[in-house]
């Protein structure tokens, strides 16, 4: 038994389609721009604040050693050197001022928020770089996003889901990623939110 189908787990894992899906459903997303191509980087550089992310698995071994790569600004010794870009692809987005972000859980019908506040600036542009300054609360979306979000999983195909969210400091609420076999476990520990019982029941219910 499983609560995703793994084909839709194989869908689901390409970000292009998470962000054509989601704006499809009504969601906010970041302008965002894939390329292998240095002019059309400074090009979309210079229409305002701009990060890079990986596509896929953000982990790597090398010489045996596991290193991660965590979303990082771009700044104009990047711009000015982007030597071996044409390589392979990459993925660009346009920076979302922040208020604080969110981890959403949807296990099902159920969908639990908790807001991720950071405390130093190892992790404002990236969270998962600065666990130790982290503090969570939950918190409750705009009703339209709520909307959103369940016609994203429908179209998605999926009952299983941990999405990230940018809040800016005007309240919008902007869609960055669905992770779908995305972890809980923190989250719960943090909040107290019962997820681990959720899930139990959605796979005790069976999924259709």
């Amino acid at each position: 038994m499983w609560v995703n189908h793994p084909a839709r787990l194989a869908d689901a894992a390409y970000k292009p389609v998470q962000l054509v899906t989601a704006h499809r459903c009504g969601l906010a997303v970041p302008d965002s721009v894939i390329t292998n191509d240095a002019d059309t980087v400074r090009a979309f550089a210079a229409s305002g604040k701009t990060i890079t992310k990986i596509l896929g698995a953000n982990t790597i071994l090398e010489d045996g050693v596991r290193k991660v790569c965590f979303t990082r600004v771009i700044g104009d010794t990047d711009l000015a050197d982007l030597q071996g870009i044409h390589v392979t692809t990459h993925f660009f987005q346009r920076w979302v001022p922040k208020a604080y972000e969110a981890r959403m859980i949807v296990i099902g019908d159920h969908i639990t928020t908790a807001a991720i506040r950071a405390g130093a600036a190892e992790g404002y542009i990236d969270w998962r770089a600065d666990y130790e300054g982290l503090s969570y609360d939950l918190v409750d979306p705009p009703t339209d996003v709520l909307a959103g979000v369940r016609e994203l999983m429908r179209a998605l195909g999926l009952r299983y889901g941990a999405l990230n969210f940018v809040i800016t400091p005007d309240g919008e609420w902007t869609f960055l990623e669905v992770n779908a076999g995305g972890q809980y476990g923190w989250i719960e520990d943090a909040t107290g939110a019962p997820l681990t019982e959720q899930l139990a029941d959605l796979l005790a219910k069976g999924t259709p």
